[in-house]
């Protein structure tokens, strides 16, 4: 498949960092009057020495997303982006406390992006959802304000939580407390986990609860764990050009992927960071099928369906998105048919 089939294809994105994601021309045009702000500050090299020299690129851009109208045009902006390239759906993830430097409350800077999503579907016809990171190495206080504004936007444009951060210094079962707070609250999670070549990081995730786990790289050796999240049906989130910057994975060739999908794993692709990586989803997938020729595109219309039903959403949403795709799948294959 070509990048411009793949562009058309009907596709679904679940992890998807705001600050990670807003447009250099965003940024440059409509929220910075900095001189000095280029691209190359905003996109981390590839590959990294690590995940947490990763992350920096968010020092960079998160003094610009300090107000409503920054954190509204950031919002409205992923979604352009989305739309651009045939995505249908797509869960926006952000810490509504690191936005807060200049004065906002969580509640005002989670209005603003949601008003920024919603604006963002209205223009361009793409659903969002927005999802509340908690972030490791912060303290008591601020997880419990991301769980707090979860509850009060939950079904009102907020779909569930997250722990993001450097998984290395602080791994999944410090948290374990929030979890149990987000399930007592019916707050839906995702955890950051085997990112940083902790398998047993995957296993702690799921054993606290969480049904889809972004990235998951770690676990494809490890066949006891990968027994864990096909039993319980874990999707995971995976992101082939950010764990290649942050060293998750050497080269695109180790990727696991396509292993795990032979297995039977629920693996579906995502950008992560469109800013930071300088990819599309588009891009992802277009790297994958230029690896490993058995993914075709009934392999990319399957994992885009597992996200539909991995979604942060009422199954009737749910059933919605997956008609959507298999709409597609059918039209193109009788169009395949007419050209043989």
């Amino acid at each position: 498949m070509d990048k411009k089939e793949i562009k058309k294809l009907p596709k679904i994105e679940l992890h998807c960092h705001l600050d990670g994601s807003v447009s250099y021309s965003t940024l440059k045009n409509e929220v910075s009057d900095s001189e000095l702000l280029s691209r190359e500050m905003l996109q981390a090299p590839m590959p990294c020495r690590n995940l947490k020299e990763y992350l920096q690129c968010f020092d960079v851009v998160l003094p610009f997303l300090q107000t409503e109208s920054a954190l509204e045009k950031a919002a409205f902006d992923v979604i352009r982006q989305a739309a651009e390239e045939n995505v249908i759906y797509t869960e926006v993830r952000f810490s509504p406390g690191l936005h807060c430097e200049r004065g906002l409350s969580y509640s005002q800077v989670c209005r603003a992006v949601l008003k920024g999503l919603e604006k963002g579907e209205e223009r361009f016809g793409v659903k969002s959802r927005a999802i509340l990171c908690m972030m490791r190495g912060k303290n008591l206080e601020y997880n419990n304000k991301i769980l707090d504004t979860a509850q009060e936007f939950l079904g009102y444009g907020v779909a569930g939580a997250d722990l993001a951060g450097n998984e290395a210094a602080y791994p999944p079962q410090i948290y374990q407390e929030f979890f149990k707070r987000a399930e007592s609250l019916h707050i839906p999670f995702t955890i950051h986990a085997g990112e940083c070549g902790s398998a047993e990081n995957v296993k702690t995730a799921v054993e606290m609860g969480a049904k889809r786990i972004g990235h998951g790289v770690a676990i494809a050796e490890n066949e006891e764990i990968k027994e864990i999240c096909k039993k319980y049906k874990i999707c995971l989130e995976m992101c082939p050009i950010s764990n290649l910057q942050t060293g998750a994975v050497k080269h695109i060739s180790q990727y696991p992927f396509w292993r795990l999908y032979q297995e039977g794993l629920c693996v579906t692709l995502h950008t992560d960071n469109r800013t930071v990586s300088g990819t599309s989803l588009t891009k992802e997938w277009t790297v994958l099928t230029e690896q490993f020729s058995h993914i075709d595109r009934n392999v990319i219309l399957s994992a885009n369906l597992a996200a539909a039903e991995a979604a942060f959403l009422p199954e009737r949403e749910k059933k919605f998105l997956a008609e959507e795709i298999k709409k597609s799948k059918d039209m193109l294959e009788k169009e395949s048919v007419q050209v043989l």
